[in-house]
């Protein structure tokens, strides 16, 4: 009883020691806490901004629903913040809210307003859409210049009315700049209030007109010059300096790549690409309903990116090429199927049986009798390919049946027109264009097509293919290099190195082994120190140069540090792979290992599963992010094509990886 005792006045003396220390720690929390000035946050939800606030050591943040405002004493607090980004609709103020709140602004309290269709003076009409505006910075501030171009993707502004107009803004919209990112700040944009994107209306009331909330989901860009803003902001809020603020990033890149390091994180970033397809929901039926574009360029406020709903042909043959690289790279028998079931839909889907258009693929499910040539050869050259690694020549028919349309759809100059429509290919029209010479040497539309001609009559021992295969490329080089251009000059570029390589594999003509070089080597001289290749244009020739509501380039102007992964590098990889393997020139493997380099620095790594393991068009280079010029109406710089970018190049990175040489063996 007595050993009893004591043990249980220990215990008692450990629970009431620690009951004190417990006590004494809750006070001092309870003394630091009071110590720190609150922030009142009146949101419907928490977001990117407020989060950010809550890390602030000095300061704490309470957060208060819009509609319960009247029922808090708002002198308390430090600062408030009304952020109405989290909603689709801007924050209207009940009246007895908004007498709370506009007696702290003329009391003095700071007052960050974001998104409100009403404060102070201001009121607003319904927002409006910023796809085709970006934002200029008009005041000098620490890591920002006048004229800097920011982008808020596709974002919701509301037009303010009746400002003060106490100080200049400090952003403002403009729509269609034509500039990468730096332009002139004219006075007569400058002066137009409903241009106005954030300005301090008050010395005490700072506006906001657009949804700035969300700002690492809507992966505004360029980062660091929106972690400057961001910083700026909350400084002014609390008067405090923000220098190591934790502002976090709604994606990652690696940063470099050893020589050591190479093959495994080449395999990794594939590995990483074909998660993409699985995780992104970009197959349908496992391919057996083809695959979608992918997802378009616009970003909403909160970080959403709608899918292009469109089934094409050439991206679901893309993608088989892509799953039929895991197969051999990986013995992934789960890719093969894949691979098989797309390469399927192709040919007994989407290719006319009969009639007078006999053999036609076509293009997507929408535009159902549509056909453009270089889509078609990108249906067929996945199908060659695998028959070459393979000896399975399942698909060698319809293939021929496609060239044999097409064929009689060209000219005697061995190109086609840039597309053709059923509705107007009647017996007369398809004489017509076989007689008639195109006179359109682009690689855009007919590189690919003169390629697939070349391969197929190869496997197909179908000279009449090679022929006409021949004389289309022959076509384009004798105007080189002023070909027709679509996006750039690059792109004409990036797409001759493939259909070159492989004439000369069929051909062995050395004039066509100097195409091959030459082309090759006035690529060179966009070269970029990552790697990479800048989107340029000598005379901004290219149709989709500089457009405004239409198709439009990445490039605004030759030197800006901007590549394009949609219509230019993503044809690299796989191009420079095959001129190895046709020439056997180390200088060939050097320019693919340093644009797979490039390809493994500029995949996304991302939480958000659309993104992860993709590649965007639009890709600065010297800040290595995607960043570009939004203008393009359908494929802007963060669209993502399951095709002609993911596909492409995983296709070019996984079976450059593969010890088999298919021209030689």
């Amino acid at each position: 009883m007595y050993l009893e005792n004591i043990l249980n006045f220990r215990l008692q003396s450990v629970i009431l020691i620690l009951l004190c220390y417990f006590r004494h720690f809750n006070l001092e929390r309870r003394t630091e806490n009071t110590m720190k000035q609150t922030i009142a946050v009146v949101t419907t939800q928490k977001s990117d901004f407020s989060l950010l606030l809550e890390t602030l050591p000095n300061f704490t943040v309470e957060y208060i629903l819009p509609q319960q405002i009247s029922a808090y004493d708002l002198s308390i607090y430090a600062a408030l913040v009304l952020l109405g980004g989290t909603e689709k609709s801007p924050l209207a103020l009940e009246a007895e809210a908004r007498i709370k709140i506009e007696e702290q602004i003329q009391n003095g309290k700071k007052v960050f307003s974001e998104y409100l269709n009403s404060i102070d003076d201001i009121y607003t009409p319904e927002p409006a859409s910023t796809r085709f505006k970006r934002l200029i910075v008009n005041q000098e501030i620490a890591g920002l210049s006048k004229g800097d171009i920011l982008e808020d993707q596709c974002n919701s502004f509301v037009l303010p009315h009746f400002s003060k107009k106490l100080e200049e803004p400090i952003l403002y919209y403009k729509e269609f700049i034509g500039a990468h990112d730096k332009t002139d700040v004219l006075e007569e944009d400058v002066k137009e209030l409903s241009n106005w994107a954030l300005w301090k209306e008050r010395p005490n009331l700072m506006v906001c007109s657009f949804r700035l909330c969300n700002f690492i989901k809507a992966r505004f860009a360029p980062i660091g010059r929106w972690k400057v803003l961001i910083c700026s902001i909350i400084e002014w809020l609390t008067g405090e300096s923000m220098e190591n603020l934790p502002i976090g990033e709604a994606y990652t890149l690696i940063k470099e790549v050893t020589d050591s390091q190479f093959d495994s994180l080449l395999k990794e970033c594939f590995a990483s690409g074909i998660r993409w397809f699985h995780e992104s929901k970009m197959l349908i039926q496992n391919g057996r309903g083809g695959i979608y574009e992918g997802f378009m360029t616009e970003i909403q406020p909160d970080g959403a990116q709608a899918r292009a709903s469109a089934i094409r042909t050439d991206c679901t043959a893309e993608a088989s090429l892509a799953f039929f690289a895991d197969y051999l790279l990986n013995g992934n028998m789960a890719s093969l199927k894949t691979s098989d079931e797309l390469e399927a839909f192709c040919y007994e889907k989407m290719q006319i049986k009969g009639g007078l258009y006999d053999g036609m693929i076509r293009w997507t499910n929408i535009a159902w009798n549509v056909c453009y040539q270089d889509d078609n050869a990108r249906v067929m050259i996945p199908s060659l390919l695998k028959m070459m690694y393979t000896g399975n020549y399942r698909y060698l028919n319809a293939c021929c049946k496609a060239l044999d349309f097409l064929v009689k759809t060209t000219g005697p100059d061995g190109l086609r027109p840039s597309r053709t429509d059923n509705f107007v290919l009647d017996e007369a029209e398809i004489q017509r264009l076989h007689t008639t010479p195109a006179n359109f040497p682009c690689a855009h539309y007919n590189a690919f097509y003169s390629a697939t001609l070349l391969l197929c009559g190869k496997l197909a021992k179908r000279d009449d293919f090679v022929e006409v295969g021949i004389k289309g490329l022959e076509s384009i080089m004798a105007v080189y290099p002023k070909t027709v251009r679509e996006q750039s000059e690059t792109q004409e570029l990036c797409r001759l190195i493939l259909p070159l390589a492989w004439l000369y594999w069929v051909t062995g003509n050395p004039k066509h082994k100097d195409y091959l070089y030459r082309v090759t080597n006035d690529l060179q001289k966009m070269k970029h120190p990552s790697g990479a290749y800048l989107e340029w244009d000598s005379d901004y020739s290219a149709a989709c140069s500089q457009k405004e509501n239409a198709e439009c380039s990445l490039l605004t102007k030759n030197g800006d540090p901007i590549t394009d992964l949609l219509y230019s590098l993503n044809w690299l990889p796989l191009g420079f792979s095959h001129a190895y393997l046709i020439t056997g020139d180390p200088y060939f493997y050097g320019l693919w290992k340093e644009i797979s380099s490039f390809m493994i620095r500029s995949q996304i790594h991302s939480d958000n599963s659309s993104i992860d393991g993709g590649w965007a068009r639009g890709f600065d280079v010297d800040k290595m992010e995607v960043y570009g010029l939004p203008n393009d109406v359908g494929w802007g710089p963060w669209a993502i094509e399951s095709g002609w970018t993911v596909s492409e190049i995983l296709a070019g990175l996984g079976l450059g990886l593969l010890d088999k040489n298919i021209f030689q063996d």
